[in-house]
């Protein structure tokens, strides 16, 4: 960056003097007769005057804050540059106040500041951030648990009730009486063991069908 600038700005101060250069000027003055042709000149500060011996006779010019030239024989010449601007009175080197002139010097214009061109600084290209890629992180799929067929439980067999067996009374034991050839029975004893012995056997039949009909019930 600070190369730039002053290959720039050396550039410009090239261009200048360059510019100055070109516009300095040259002005004659003659010496004839012991004289200065013309007397008087006006030139800008930078220029030069050169004063050009037309006379047999040796002369120079001298001018005071700014030098002297060579003595000059007829046909030579001798130049003086002038860079403050003012009025500069000079004489004849040899023949001092017999020969007189002036040089009137003005101020060079002062040329416009060639605009030294700002170097744009360099904008470093903005490189993006990496985005690190997002990873997924597939989980492990959960297996289900495994369920054991659960086995029917084997139904029990509901057991029938028992019916308990109708108790049979055994008909009472009935004595019953030999009879003795001596002592036959009398008839109306017989009647009523006979009646009695069914009588019971009615009994037990009754209990038999009550106890069937009750087990025929429960199931």
């Amino acid at each position: 960056m600070k190369a730039a600038r002053f290959a720039v700005a050396a550039c410009a101060l090239l261009f200048v003097a360059m510019a100055t250069s070109a516009s300095a000027a040259v002005r004659p003055v003659d010496i004839v007769g012991f004289k200065f042709e013309p007397q008087s000149v006006t030139i800008t500060a930078g220029d030069t005057v050169t004063w050009t011996n037309r006379d047999a006779a040796a002369h120079s010019a001298r001018v005071n804050g700014v030098g002297t030239t060579a003595v000059l024989t007829q046909g030579q010449s001798g130049s003086l540059t002038f860079t403050n601007a003012g009025p500069f009175p000079y004489d004849c080197g040899i023949h001092g106040a017999a020969m007189v002139g002036t040089v009137i010097v003005r101020a060079a214009a002062t040329p416009a500041p060639t605009p030294v061109p700002t170097p744009r600084p360099t904008v470093a290209p903005t490189v993006p951030p990496t985005v690190a890629p997002t990873v997924v992180t597939t989980p492990p799929p959960t297996l289900a648990p495994t369920v054991a067929p659960t086995a029917s439980p084997t139904p029990t067999p509901t057991a029938a009730p028992t019916t308990a067996a109708p108790t049979v009374t055994p008909p009472p034991s009935v004595a019953v009486a030999a009879p003795t050839e001596q002592a036959p029975a009398p008839i109306a004893r017989d009647t009523g063991d006979t009646a009695l012995l069914l009588a019971v056997v009615a009994i037990v039949a009754l209990l038999a069908a009550g106890a069937l009909t009750l087990a025929r019930i429960k199931r």
